[in-house]
């Protein structure tokens, strides 16, 4: 992140690649806004859109350098207003919405200072307690509470994680300038040893300033070949099953992924990996210790294998290469450590986005699939069926008279139907179903390889497993290859309305036709 006095989160140098991801998921919340089932209600979408655009319009124009360091917490300040518009108006508490208000404080996290992201959660605090203090019941019911006491316990543990992480980074880049000044080397190694540590040190910023694991990655690598002279580098991570796999890697573009069986193959990375000690090898063809499969792939002479270590336990193994013999020199193990050390809190950060990412697209009452996390899966499922010619069947289903049962008996009950409900269901569905909880006591489900006849008999499962002798209205649709996610998902849900009208607690199936046409089974 750069030093904390100096450096500007909205400064040009980067910005597009530092705020790219945000921007995205900006305005991709404000395109799907206008879809069922509020795609009428804009009262918000207005509002929302003028101070997204005053938001990008400030960033691009307004002198952020000139004022003072809390003048740019005032955007994410600004996006908490934005999404709390929208949550609003999408249905208060049980909004999907929601789950944006983790933009800001990961915005803050990854380039804000300790205040201004205190600042950031004291907004977040605004955004859950004024609704239910100002506005309340049925929108902000007192259940809500607990949400806004659950956001604001996990919320401040993920910023200050990430920012720590962010801000061990950059002490390390200072750490790796001192070491520089104290090594007592030769003329020509010092030199050498300079411009080892400015690629060090500037691979480190650049860690500091991108979320994308994959270019993390390869940063790493790129930067292992300039502090070595080397001619390629790759990172061998474990795969579930044993194997050491090159998940990235710097001059052996072109060529498939390298695999090592450690149980099956002598290998060099294998060894390093379970050892946790380092390996240098100078006439790398014909050496026992390490594959010779590896070698002729890459043509290496020479090779070393540095482990990379969390906790003590190693994660993975960032390996060099070069094309003639070269003398391992300390300075080459020096920044090789270094870069070890770099490398493991790339890979523990890139765990904690996958797991903020994960928290992002998950409801948090029923551990289902948000909104957001099916709006991403389903477009799989569709590219999947068209692919390999398989039918797909999507259903929706509603509760049917849940805010009567609230009501008669108290939102916690409503908790637990939900919970009930959609744990009952996710044991009969297969696991290459998808079920999601759409928003509310609103539910749906993709089943890939399903004709509609067989979706139907799912559906029926899923209506009779209801707990506590409730009861569901559902609406089940085949996709007919040619439609997109949006109308798949309109003829779904329109079919769940014909249930609805006709009484509730059935099933209105629809095939390829229009919802003018849906035929109801009973």
């Amino acid at each position: 992140m750069g030093d904390e006095s100096t450096f500007q989160p909205f400064a040009r140098s980067g910005l597009l690649r530092r705020a790219a991801p945000f921007v995205g998921a900006m305005w991709l919340a404000l395109v799907i806004y206008p879809l069922p089932p509020h795609g009428g209600d804009s009262r918000a979408l207005l509002p929302a859109v003028v101070v997204n655009v005053l938001i990008l319009v400030a960033v691009l124009i307004v002198p952020w350098s000139r004022l003072g360091p809390m003048a740019a917490v005032l955007p994410p300040l600004a996006y908490l207003l934005v999404v709390a518009l929208l949550r609003d108006a999408d249905g208060g508490g049980s909004s999907a919405y929601g789950a944006l208000l983790i933009l800001p404080i990961f915005w803050l996290a990854l380039y804000g200072s300790p205040q201004q992201l205190a600042v950031g959660f004291a907004g977040l605090t605004a955004v859950f307690v004024v609704p239910i203090l100002l506005v309340g019941a049925p929108d902000y019911p007192s259940s809500e509470w607990t949400r806004a006491m659950v956001w604001l316990c996990v919320a401040p543990i993920i910023g200050f994680t990430v920012q720590s992480l962010v801000r061990e980074q950059r002490n390390r880049a200072e750490e790796n300038l001192r070491r520089a000044d104290e090594l007592q080397v030769s003329q020509e190694e010092t030199r050498k040893l300079v411009v080892s540590m400015a690629a060090v040190t500037e691979a480190t910023r650049e860690l500091a300033r991108t979320t994308d694991a994959k270019v993390a990655r390869e940063i790493i690598c790129a930067a292992a070949c300039t502090v070595t002279g080397a001619r390629f580098a790759k990172l061998m991570e474990r795969s579930p099953d044993g194997e050491l796999v090159m998940t990235a890697n710097h001059g052996l573009e072109g060529g498939p992924p390298l695999t090592v069986a450690p149980a099956d193959e002598t290998s060099g990375a294998g060894s390093v990996f379970r050892s946790k000690k380092p390996l240098f090898v100078e006439d790398a063809p014909g050496d026992d210790q390490i594959s010779q499969r590896v070698v002729l792939a890459t043509g290496a002479v020479s090779m070393h294998f540095e482990p990379v270590l969390r906790n003590e336990e190693a994660v993975a193994v960032l390996v060099v290469g070069w094309n003639r013999r070269v003398d391992e020199s300390s300075r080459i193990a020096a920044s090789m450590r270094m870069l070890a050390a770099e490398t493991a809190m790339t890979l523990e950060r890139s765990d904690l986005l996958a797991r903020l990412e994960e928290v992002a697209r998950t409801d948090d009452l029923t551990g289902l699939l948000n909104r957001r996390g099916w709006e991403e899966q389903l477009p799989r499922e569709l590219a999947r069926s068209k692919r390999h010619k398989d039918p797909l069947c999507v259903a929706m289903l509603d509760l049917d008279f849940f805010k009567n049962y609230n009501d008669q008996r108290g939102h916690q009950a409503g908790d637990r139907l939900l919970k009930q409900s959609a744990s009952a269901w996710a044991r009969e569905l297969r696991a290459s179903d998808t079920l999601a909880r759409y928003g509310g006591e609103e539910f749906s489900v993709a089943l890939p390889g399903c004709r509609l006849e067989n979706a139907k008999d799912i559906v029926e499962r899923l209506r009779a497993v209801m707990p506590g002798d409730q009861t569901v209205s559902a609406g089940v649709v085949c996709w007919n290859g040619r439609e997109t996610l949006e109308e798949l998902v309109g003829r779904a849900d329109a079919a769940l309305y014909e249930a609805k009208r006709m009484g509730r607690d059935c099933l209105v199936a629809a095939g390829d036709t229009p919802p003018g046409e849906l035929r109801s089974v009973l």
